[in-house]
């Protein structure tokens, strides 16, 4: 089982193209983001990052994490 996190499909639903964007709106620095996106470390994520995310991008927590 691991864990997949939907960023890429979640930027593309909210018409969001750039990495800028998406800091804007969560607050969640460059390297993070960038890790989520090509679903790298997402073990080493805090769970209030992960809020943060969801909160900027209005989604919830299922939606943004699948564990496969």
């Amino acid at each position: 089982m691991t864990l997949k996190c939907n960023l890429r499909k979640l930027m593309y639903e909210h018409e969001l193209k750039t990495f800028a964007e998406v800091i804007r709106l969560t607050g969640v620095n460059r390297n993070t983001i960038t890790h989520l996106y090509h679903g790298h470390r997402l073990d080493k994520v805090q769970l209030g990052t992960y809020i943060k995310v969801c909160d900027g991008l209005q989604c919830s927590l299922d939606e943004l994490l699948v564990y496969e």
